[in-house]
């Protein structure tokens, strides 16, 4: 009979079995990955291009485009478009990020035929209406005004500009003059200068049969366009100490960042610094979590992240608190980081931290449209499908030793921004 007193035995992974993920071309070359999975008829189409905020020759210009390709192409107009997506259930995303202009579609594999095409008409033939342009920023403008009275988002504008730099792609902030500046014509340049065939992948998973592979090589295969080329956006900003405060808009709780710039997911870093994240920051029992929310009772959640984007990255520490806990809250983040710096993790945390990223990395493959999720990642920054397997295995073997070199290396207060809205 089994006894529910006595806990299971805790399994580590270290590999992680997941469905074959295939690689095709098109015919004009457009990459398409496949995870072919499931057996429910559902399929998930993302189209990405790189022509996100690093592309840009606007500020704003990449959003702007991203939210017009879908307000009326070919035959269709805004209502009409959307009402086929509509009719047919499909649920569609289109947006911009640092990086990426990306579609995402979710649809039955048995409507794919006539969702396809409306489809990729957005790609190929977009209406660009002043009209539409004129919404867009409206509606944008009100979004940011709401948005800015926001603490959280204010110190997040201000620490990202901080480590980037106010004119780098990361770095920038919007402002409602931005969006009243784009014009129609900057919308159709990017869209000529950085949507095409030669930077374009998609991404099909689910229940994938070769009728739609068919009807994806007929629709997006038969065009060629190339794109204009441009140099990486370097960020120039020094690693420095800073503070920035700012008043803020109303909100009841203050909102504190402390970070500084990091590096891509490709650099040999990016595993040790990962697990010393999750120790600090990353999860529920945290450092951070353990000792100024439950020991010390200055903040509800407290945690830290890393961002990291396709040319560059940023690590941070971010709460909400009361206004008179914030200096104390600062000298407790770097007593944590001190300790990291100075004293070797011990193997029980360790465990336990191997064992929390154990069950996330089953999760991240849970399902074809999961495993999607990172095909996606992966080959957005250029790396194999098999190097997953590879990572997942470099942070189980990662040790106490490599968590407190990379601690010394990267948590020097003398390196970190500190950001302030109360």
């Amino acid at each position: 009979m089994l006894n529910r007193h006595i806990a299971p035995d805790i399994v580590r992974i270290r590999t992680i079995d997941i469905p074959p993920i295939e690689t095709i071309t098109l015919d004009n070359g457009v990459p398409v990955v496949i995870i072919n999975a499931g057996t429910e008829d559902i399929v998930k189409i993302e189209i990405v291009h790189k022509a996100g905020k690093t592309m840009e020759d606007k500020k704003l210009v990449s959003r702007a485009t991203a939210s017009l390709m879908k307000e009326g192409c070919g035959s269709w107009n805004a209502e009409t478009f959307a009402e086929k997506f509509d009719f047919y259930g499909a649920g569609m995303k289109i947006s911009a990020n640092m990086d990426f202009i990306y579609t995402s579609v979710y649809t039955l594999g048995k409507y794919m035929p006539h969702i396809i095409e409306p489809l990729a008409c957005m790609y190929f033939s977009p209406h660009f209406e002043a009209n539409e342009l004129d919404s867009f920023a409206n509606v944008n403008i009100q979004k940011l005004k709401e948005e800015l009275t926001k603490n959280e988002v204010l110190s997040y504008r201000m620490i990202t500009e901080s480590i980037f730099g106010n004119h780098h792609p990361y770095g920038y902030n919007s402002f409602e003059e931005d969006y009243l500046a784009i014009t129609t014509d900057d919308v159709k340049k990017h869209f000529a200068n950085y949507i095409g065939s030669d930077n374009m992948y998609i991404f099909l998973s689910g229940k994938i049969t070769p009728q739609i592979i068919r009807e994806v090589n007929q629709n997006f295969g038969q065009h060629q366009k190339q794109t204009v080329q441009k140099s990486r956006p370097e960020c120039t900003q020094p690693l420095r100490h800073e503070r920035w405060f700012e008043k803020a808009p109303g909100d009841i709780q203050a909102s504190l960042k402390i970070g500084r710039r990091l590096f891509d997911r490709t650099h040999p870093d990016q595993t040790s610094f990962f697990v010393l994240n999750t120790i600090l920051g990353g999860y529920f029992s945290s450092r951070l979590m353990s000792v100024i929310r439950e020991d010390k009772g200055y903040t509800y959640d407290i945690g830290s992240q890393m961002d990291q984007m396709l040319y560059d990255g940023c690590f941070y520490v971010s709460t909400e608190l009361s206004a008179e806990n914030i200096e104390e809250t600062i000298r407790e983040v770097y007593v944590q980081m001190e300790k990291l710096c100075s004293k070797k993790v011990g193997s029980k945390e360790l465990d336990m931290v191997k064992n929390y990223l154990s069950g996330n990395f089953l999760h991240m493959v849970d399902g074809p449209l999961q495993i999607a999720v990172v095909a996606k990642t992966l080959a957005l920054t250029g790396l194999p499908f098999s190097s997953l397997t590879q990572w997942i295995q470099d942070v189980m073997d990662t040790s106490a030793s490599d968590v407190l070199a990379c601690a010394q290396k990267y948590l020097d207060p003398k390196e970190m921004i500190e950001v302030v809205v109360a």
